[in-house]
């Protein structure tokens, strides 16, 4: 194993439509501790059309060996795979551009994947609201609630250890000659399903708190919405070709979903007389009143911490303009509306996903 010194860096950033997050991730790129660490910056754009490329030229003369490529297939996992080949470094650092970094990451990875031996190392992917609204605030904090999406090791903040997956990695190479590139394919979730057959060609994964980042989420319903519908949608994706990717844990919303529709459906179709009418109508409102209930639960939770320890417990809210107990409160009444749109447009998508799977997963 090389030591740190003798290793060159490739830092890999796919964008496209950037604009409003690109300036705050050169910032991070430019602020990075890179004494002694040969390096390069390769952004991939996927022909924005936004004002991305202008401020990406704003950092030309500022970071040292800034490339810029062009993608114009568009897509996030194919600006990967067109940087990957074009890196002349023997780590390869992604970056999400949605995203801001700690300006030891880099180093950090470094540190982590000598120590450990890792082929893929990561910290963990700390949601922060991506405006100042209450609404902004609200899905941040449904982002790390358990009941949100914060079920997943790689989400929580205090998690250390060998991982099936973390966001968005730090490579060597050789993953990518044994394991194969980012499959293309696929729109969201492509890293889930690359570090799947990075574990099945032997390699490992570390997670390590020691390597900070903080993604920014959507700020609207509209807008979280759509990108978990697509998450929920890929996820089936990997069926045909790669049915170890997705987890149990992936399907539990198109397992919630699918019993809600069944069971409602039921219960309205099924004749008077029909001894399976009152069963559908019973099990509909037991899942009804479960997920009511555990909803309430998880935001009166959220609130509880926000308003008794604001600095401490609930970091994530961070750019309101009013801090009182009242507007976290405001946030936490919010919380059920956002955990429903999250669960339920995933859980939609990824049934959409299964019964149009017939039909799309021979597209290449």
């Amino acid at each position: 194993m090389r030591s740190m010194p003798e290793r060159f860096v490739s830092i890999i950033i796919p964008v496209r439509n950037e604009a409003a997050h690109i300036a705050r991730c050169l910032d991070s790129v430019l602020a990075q501790d890179l004494a002694g660490i040969g390096h390069e910056v390769l952004v991939v754009d996927g022909m924005s059309d936004d004002g991305t490329l202008k401020t990406i030229s704003e950092y030309e003369g500022r970071i040292q060996q800034l490339r810029v490529l062009d993608n114009p297939k568009r897509g996030v996992a194919a600006g990967r795979n067109l940087g990957i080949k074009a890196a002349r470094g023997d780590v390869l650092v992604m970056l999400d551009a949605h995203a801001r970094y700690a300006a030891d990451y880099v180093k950090r990875c470094l540190e982590v994947m000598q120590k450990t031996g890792a082929a893929n190392v990561g910290g963990p992917a700390v949601a922060l609201p991506g405006g100042r609204s209450a609404m902004a605030q609200a899905i941040a904090l449904a982002h790390r609630s358990p009941f949100g999406l914060g079920a997943g090791q790689f989400r929580n903040p205090r998690a250390e250890g060998f991982v099936e997956t973390v966001w968005p990695g730090c490579f060597r190479r050789e993953v990518f000659e044994k394991a194969g590139s980012i499959d293309q394919r696929r729109s969201r979730t492509e890293d889930l399903e690359f570090n799947a057959r990075l574990r099945a060609a032997g390699f490992t994964i570390y997670l390590s708190p020691l390597i900070r980042a903080w993604y920014y989420c959507r700020t609207t319903l509209g807008g979280t919405w759509r990108q978990r519908w697509a998450d929920g949608y890929e996820i089936t994706r990997f069926l045909p070709d790669n049915p170890a990717a997705p987890k149990p844990r992936h399907f539990v919303p198109l397992v919630f979903v699918s019993g809600l529709l069944l069971s409602g459906a039921a219960a309205l179709l099924l004749p008077g007389r029909s001894p399976w009418a009152p069963l559908a109508t019973i099990v509909f409102w037991s899942i009804v009143g479960a997920y009511f209930s555990a909803s309430l639960y998880f935001a009166a939770r959220s609130a509880c911490l926000v308003t008794r320890s604001y600095n401490n417990c609930a970091p994530m809210v961070t750019q309101s303009h009013d801090n009182s107990d009242v507007a976290m409160l405001r946030i936490a009444v919010l919380l059920p509306v956002v955990f429903a749109t999250l669960h339920f447009s995933y859980g939609l998508g990824s049934l959409w996903g299964l019964a149009t799977l017939p039909f799309v997963s021979h597209r290449t």
